[in-house]
């Protein structure tokens, strides 16, 4: 902490940095110590001047797993460079003695800090998952860490994105702001993810609260629009599935969200096997689309509808009636959509128990739509 703050001695402190970062067990405990120094790396940046001087090498720490020779062989040499390092040298009047130093201050630049930052994030949060037990991480946020986000997140290094992404892994809830904020930069630039970004997003948009949404509601959409994922890719479908509904009957509307992210959503649906609950919100969109004549989302928004149902033994507020002749004429302007309904009957949240009134209404709807379709519209249907 004194090096960074005193600035004169990063020369050294890299040493200190290459060990660190090619130690393959670092120890939980050293994610909050990382944390701290990410924070006086800000403290130290927001007073930095403009220097003609890099006295920091600049050096982008990269060990591979894979390479376990070579992660030794750094290790061993940080090791020596970081032995020859003592407090003879003293360089940050470590002993509190007043005596001068071997080393001479001399200004740092806003790059030399921010390559000290990404190597400080990649030491602490490179290895963080969200599936990881940080039940013993207390991370102390302080106003500096504003810097040490804006900063990373608008590199064009993927990687110390993902570094700074595991930091509301490690937090667990409490961390101010939101990943969706931050990640927007990364989003507007014109460069797809890279497959490491890729999949901490959609780990990171899984643990999304819906009450982020009235805050970074559009931030996220953008995010989850640029991403394309597949059913395969999420674990937990029913949060996601929460989130897309919550998107569309969010004031940006239906129309907010990719194709990609609606044919998604029926997937999501389908294999969740979840009951959503019926409200209002959901049959306006349903009138929304049908007005609009929407009927490649109109279709997926009936699979979302039929999923909402309670069980037969409660009684429906909203008019079944409509909900029907709705299905219908949706699936008569787009036979293709047929397939996902009778998922629904077949697998869904129809198949339970409890619901076989709701399946055997659906069911005729499907059939009736069969018979009506004649054999040319079923073969040009998109």
């Amino acid at each position: 902490m004194n090096g960074i703050v005193d600035g004169s001695c990063l020369h050294h402190l890299i040493h200190l940095l290459e060990f660190l970062a090619a130690w393959e067990n670092r120890p939980a405990y050293l994610t909050s110590i990382v944390y701290q120094w990410c924070s006086a790396i800000s403290e130290a940046a927001g007073k930095s001047g403009p220097s003609l001087h890099r006295r920091f090498p600049g050096r982008r720490l990269r060990y591979r797993p894979q390479n376990l020779g070579v992660d030794r062989l750094h290790l061993f040499l940080a090791e020596q460079e970081l032995s020859r390092v003592g407090l003879d040298r003293d360089p940050v009047h470590l002993d509190a003695t007043p005596h001068h130093t071997r080393s001479h201050r001399q200004p740092l630049t806003l790059d030399d800090y921010e390559n000290l930052l990404f190597v400080t994030l990649e030491i602490g949060f490179r290895h963080v998952t969200p599936s990881r037990d940080q039940s013993t991480q207390y991370l102390d946020h302080t106003s500096h860490h504003k810097w040490v986000f804006e900063t990373a997140f608008s590199s064009y290094d993927d990687e110390v994105i993902v570094d700074a992404m595991g930091v509301w892994d490690v937090d667990r809830g409490s961390l101010p702001g939101s990943r969706a904020r931050y990640i927007a930069k990364r989003v507007e630039m014109d460069k797809p993810f890279s497959p490491e970004l890729r999949q901490a997003s959609i780990r990171a948009i899984e643990h999304i609260r819906l009450s982020e949404f009235g805050k970074y509601g559009l931030e996220i959409v953008r995010w989850l629009n640029h991403l394309d994922i597949d059913a395969d890719d999420v674990v937990d479908k029913w949060a996601l599935a929460q989130l897309l509904v919550e998107a569309i009957c969010s004031p940006m509307g239906p129309g907010s969200l990719s194709s990609h992210c609606w044919r998604l959503l029926e997937k999501l649906v389908v294999a969740s096997k979840l009951w959503w609950g019926l409200t209002s919100r959901d049959t306006e969109v349903m009138r929304s689309l049908e007005k609009d004549e929407d009927w490649e989302k109109l279709g997926v928004w009936m699979v979302v509808v039929w999923s909402s149902l309670p069980s037969t033994s409660i009684t429906v507020s909203e008019s079944m009636e409509d909900v029907e002749e709705v299905t219908l004429k949706s699936l008569l302007r787009r036979p293709s959509a047929l397939q996902g309904f009778e998922d629904l009957c077949e697998t869904g949240i129809l198949s339970r128990p409890g619901r076989q009134a709701h399946k055997d209404k659906l069911q005729r709807i499907c059939d009736q739509a069969r018979a009506e379709q004649s054999p040319s519209e079923s073969s040009l249907s998109p």
